[in-house]
C-alpha cells in the first residue's frame, strides 16, 4: 500500500532512529518518528477514505476497423455527500489498441460525473482484451495508495482494413436472380399480398382506403417483392499459402480485400455467405447484418490447414445458397482445388477470382520465383478456360484497383509488373 516514496521515507526514519540511538541526538530522534508516521498516516487516509463512485467505460465506434481511430470514454459518478479526491485510472490495453491506457480523474463534486477521453490508432486487425478498469487513490503527498478494480474485462474486435470500392458489383441478373427481377406474389386484381405505410413516391392509385381508415394513415397494396442478388466470398486465410515481409503480407492483403468486397456488397444489399479455411460457407444473410458477423470471422482469421480450405470450397458447390456469384481471393490453387473451382461455374452464373501473385509479398530466388510465375500463369488459363473472371493482383496494387479491373476489359495483369520481384 505505501508508494516507492513512501517506503523511502519509512526506511529514512528507521536509518534516523539507529543513528539517534548510536549519537545520542535527540533532535533525530524527532525527525525518525515524524518520517514514520507521515507514510503511516497517509496509508490510513487511503485505507478508510469513503467515496460512493460508479465507473463505467464506452467504446466507439461500434464498428472498429484496423488502422483507424476508436474512441475510449471513462466515465466517474459521485453517488456520495463528500466530493470525490482525484483518482488514476488504469485501463489494461495490447499494444495493437496502443498499449496500456493511464489517465489521471479530477475531484468530483456530490451528484456530478466527470468522464475522460482517450483516442487510440488501431494498428492491426483481430479481437483484443480490454481491462480491467483499475481506480487508484494516491495520498496528497504521494506516499501511500489504495487500488480497486472498478469495471471488468471486455473484448474489441478490430475489423481488417476496407477500402472503398465505388459502387462496382458482380452482374444481378443473370440466371434468372437479381434485383431486377420481380415476383409477383398475388395475381393481378383486387388481391394483393400485404399492405404497408405509404411513403414518398409510391403511386397513390395503389392506397387500400379501408386500411387506411382503420390504421389511420395512408397504407399502400404490397403486391410484388424484388429478390436480393446473391454472392458467395472464397477466401484462402491459411498461413503455408502466404508470404509476408516486415510491412507486407499476402494474408492481410487477401483479408482486406474481401472485407472491401463484404463492405460493399453488403451496401446494395447483396445476400452474403463466406468460405474460408476456418469453415464455410456461412449461411446467407442481407445488408449490413450480413456484414457485421463476416468481417468479425475475418478479424480472426489465418490458422488452419489445406484439407480445411479445400473441404470449405467443395460445400460451396452445392446448397441452397450456391447460386448467383462468386469471387475468390487466393494464391495459385493446388490442382485438387483447382478441379473444385472449375467446378463451380455450373451452379453459379458468375465467376470471379483475384489471384494473388503471392510471390511479391516476400523474397526467393530468381529459380523460385520463375517456377512460381508459371503455375500463376497455368492457374489463370484454367480458370479463363473454365469461364472466371480473373485478375491477378501483387503487392503494389490496391485492391480497389484490381476490383475496377475486375469488371473493365481488357488484361487482367497485375498494374505494376515491373515493380514485382
Amino acid at each position: 500500500m505505501p508508494t516507492r516514496r513512501g517506503v523511502a521515507l519509512l526506511v529514512a526514519g528507521a536509518g534516523l532512529y539507529i543513528q539517534a540511538r548510536l549519537l545520542g541526538i535527540r533532535e533525530l530522534h524527532g525527525l525518525a518518528i515524524a518520517a514514520v508516521l507521515f507514510p503511516l498516516a497517509a496509508m490510513a487516509f487511503v485505507r478508510w477514505s469513503s467515496h460512493r463512485i460508479a465507473f463505467s467505460r464506452s467504446i466507439g465506434p461500434n464498428r472498429a476497423f484496423a488502422g483507424g481511430m476508436v474512441k475510449l470514454s471513462l466515465t466517474a459518478r459521485n453517488l456520495g455527500r463528500l466530493t470525490s479526491p482525484p483518482l488514476i485510472l488504469e485501463d489494461a490495453a495490447p499494444g495493437a489498441l496502443g498499449g496500456a491506457v493511464r489517465v489521471a480523474m479530477p475531484s468530483t463534486p456530490s451528484g456530478r460525473r466527470e468522464s475522460v477521453a482517450v483516442e487510440r490508432r488501431l494498428l492491426r486487425r483481430g479481437r483484443y482484451s480490454l481491462g480491467p478498469l483499475r481506480a487508484r487513490l494516491v495520498d496528497p503527498f504521494g506516499l501511500a495508495e489504495i487500488s480497486a478494480e472498478v469495471a471488468p474485462l471486455t473484448h474489441v474486435v478490430v475489423y481488417p482494413h476496407i477500402e472503398l470500392l465505388h459502387e462496382s458489383a458482380p452482374p444481378e441478373a443473370r440466371g434468372g436472380i437479381g434485383r431486377s427481377l420481380i415476383h409477383r406474389l398475388a395475381i393481378a386484381g383486387d388481391e394483393f399480398y400485404a399492405v404497408r405505410p405509404w411513403a414518398d413516391g409510391d403511386d397513390l392509385r395503389k392506397i387500400h382506403w379501408r386500411t387506411s381508415a382503420r390504421m389511420d394513415q395512408l397504407m399502400i397494396r404490397q403486391d410484388e417483392v424484388r429478390p436480393f442478388p446473391h454472392a458467395t466470398l472464397l477466401i484462402d486465410t491459411r498461413l503455408e499459402a502466404h508470404r509476408e515481409t516486415m510491412t507486407s503480407s499476402s494474408l492481410e492483403y487477401a483479408i482486406s480485400g474481401a472485407a472491401s468486397v463484404i463492405w460493399e456488397l453488403a451496401r446494395q444489399g447483396f445476400a452474403l455467405r463466406m468460405a474460408t479455411a476456418e469453415g464455410g460457407p456461412s449461411g446467407a444473410r442481407w445488408g449490413r447484418e450480413a456484414a457485421d458477423p463476416l468481417l468479425a470471422s475475418l478479424a480472426v482469421a489465418g490458422s488452419s490447414s489445406a484439407s480445411a480450405f479445400l473441404g470449405a470450397a467443395r460445400r460451396c458447390t452445392s446448397g441452397p445458397g450456391a447460386s448467383g456469384a462468386v469471387l475468390g481471393v487466393m494464391g495459385p490453387p493446388a490442382p485438387d482445388l483447382l478441379r473444385v473451382l472449375m467446378r463451380l461455374r455450373r451452379p453459379y452464373s458468375w465467376c470471379g477470382m483475384v489471384l494473388l501473385d503471392t510471390a511479391s509479398f516476400g523474397g526467393g530466388s530468381t529459380r523460385e520465383r520463375a517456377a512460381f510465375d508459371q503455375r500463376l500463369a497455368e492457374a489463370e488459363r484454367a480458370l479463363s478456360r473454365a469461364g472466371w473472371r480473373v485478375v491477378i493482383a501483387g503487392s503494389h496494387d490496391r485492391f480497389r484497383d484490381v476490383w475496377q479491373r475486375m469488371f473493365a476489359g481488357g488484361v487482367s495483369r497485375s498494374s505494376l509488373p515491373s515493380q514485382r520481384s
